[in-house]
């Protein structure tokens, strides 16, 4: 399975800037004891450790076994838990009313427009009233979804964006997130989506 090897690498070793402002942002640190959150597509597990450090209650939901290992091993090596899932978008069997804050990165444009339009309803689902969300994943714009792509990635068009986050959620903000390369050759343009329910 290509995500498995993806896995094999260990994937990213620090999170994402953007969690990390949305998370203290949105969730003092006298509120993240016990506070259910979901790392949808954990990989390796960098997110999944972050949000453990920080004292949630953290899920890590993957399609790569090896993903899992890699995330169970990080939690070992700190001393840190997490329930962990080797499951498929398609197939997410999640607990309703109940995540305060979810994080997905980098997994929706994997996944592709089909799995991304049954998951934001489930998601949704799962998050209990007044909880945050937070979706990262390429643009049509983005260097990664031209030419080769050899991981398959799709990029959102503005109007799949709007169409797969129909869910009823109270608030929701679309934007993007730009890095470029150099001098600009190289271009990472993802949506950045937050959502309250």
């Amino acid at each position: 399975m290509k995500w498995d090897d993806w896995n094999q690498g260990l994937g990213p070793r620090y999170p994402h800037e953007k969690v990390v402002q949305f998370t203290f942002r949105n969730f003092p640190a006298s509120e993240r004891r016990g506070t259910h959150s979901l790392d949808l597509g954990c990989g390796s597990g960098v997110h999944t450790v972050f949000l453990a450090e920080e004292g949630f209650d953290v899920v890590g939901i993957d399609i790569s076994p090896v993903g899992v290992e890699n995330t169970r091993r990080r939690l070992t090596e700190k001393g840190l838990t997490a329930v962990l899932a080797v499951q498929d978008l398609a197939a997410l069997g999640l607990p309703q009313d109940y995540f305060r804050l979810v994080v997905c990165v980098g997994v929706l444009d994997c996944a592709g427009l089909a799995a991304t339009r049954a998951t934001i309803p489930a998601v949704h689902r799962a998050m209990s009233r007044g909880g945050r969300a937070l979706f990262i994943f390429a643009s049509e714009r983005d260097s990664r979804v031209e030419g080769e792509n050899g991981l398959q990635l799709h990029g959102f068009t503005r109007d799949e964006v709007d169409a797969a986050f129909r869910a009823g959620f109270s608030e929701l903000f679309v934007d993007r997130y730009i890095t470029t390369y150099r001098g600009g050759e190289i271009e990472q343009n993802d949506w950045l989506v937050t959502a309250v329910k």
